[in-house]
């Protein structure tokens, strides 16, 4: 895995404050922003249209902790909501400026923010909490959400849970995709004995090559077919035969499994209840196939 030291950035929420952040997605970004992203946002936005928007005022303040390249702020936008989103990488951010540029962005860290305003509900999708590497630290997360919500406002997340990886991080490729521009492939891991693993991003882009064209992006084309997943991730596994030149990068994002009771129970010393768990689809069971989707509220005072 990758090994790097934080380094410090000032809080745009704050001017002249520095906060720690980590920014090993500044890699992906560009990726990120093109793949992943956007693939992830159609889910999690009917989540967040099912637990979070109902009975929200127009121009309610939403913070989208962990906001990547901003897929979700820019419908929310749309929706007539006020939206601030905060990341620890600064090439995320400045995906998301372009992506939804009427947004608030602050460049920090999740277990160390703040807000001039309180915020009338808060989410953080697509696993990011799971880069939270211990539930002390989660629970500064969720004390510092807590801080800047108004009360009696909702705060809404998934994270992957101990059995679901278990059953599905297990050091084979999930999923990738060749494109004339650009190739990726994600290898997830995973030790059930500490609860920690990391996925593998494998990236490659021409650089100073050419695009694939001609007979190489026919090849292309025909294995982004689903049924031919198997031969398209053995293909950028070796991705100097189809495309010599361009430039590789492999860059490894660590994770922990946090139990769930371990969860519900931060969130509740946190402060938060009206506490319940589901699949993104709403239903109560969560089991290896699901994620754990968790909705709760800032108590009154």
């Amino acid at each position: 895995m990758n090994a790097r030291t934080p380094d410090i950035a000032a809080n745009d929420a704050a001017a002249g404050a520095e906060v720690e952040r980590y920014s090993d997605y500044d890699d992906w970004a560009w990726l990120y922003d093109q793949t992943v992203g956007p693939d992830y946002c159609l889910p999690q936005y009917r989540f967040l249209q099912r637990t979070l928007l109902p009975g929200l005022a127009p121009g309610a303040r939403l913070l989208d902790l962990c906001c990547g390249s901003g897929q979700l702020i820019r419908p929310l936008l749309a929706d007539g909501f006020r939206v601030t989103g905060l990341d620890g990488s600064s090439a995320m951010l400045e995906c998301a400026r372009r992506n939804a540029p009427g947004g608030d962005y602050l460049l920090a860290d999740a277990r160390n923010f703040s807000a001039s305003e309180a915020f009338d509900g808060a989410f953080s999708t697509s696993a990011s909490l799971n880069h939270i590497a211990s539930v002390d630290e989660l629970r500064q997360v969720f004390e510092r959400v807590h801080a800047v919500l108004a009360p009696g406002a909702r705060f809404v997340f998934d994270l992957n849970h101990p059995a679901q990886m278990e059953r599905w991080w297990r050091g084979r490729p999930l999923e990738g995709e060749l494109r004339p521009h650009f190739a990726w492939m994600i290898t997830p891991f995973y030790d059930a004995t500490t609860q920690t693993g990391f996925f593998r991003v494998a990236m490659a882009r021409p650089g100073d090559g050419m695009p694939l064209s001609g007979w190489r992006a026919a090849v292309a084309s025909l294995l982004s077919r689903p049924r031919f997943i198997g031969l398209r991730l053995a293909l950028i596994r070796r991705i100097a035969l189809i495309a010599p030149g361009w430039q590789r990068q492999s860059v490894d994002y660590g994770v922990r499994a946090h139990a769930l009771p371990e969860v519900e129970a931060a969130l509740r010393a946190a402060g938060f209840g009206d506490l319940r768990i589901e699949t993104v689809e709403g239903h109560a069971t969560v089991d290896e196939n699901h994620s754990a989707h968790f909705i709760c509220r800032k108590e009154p005072a």
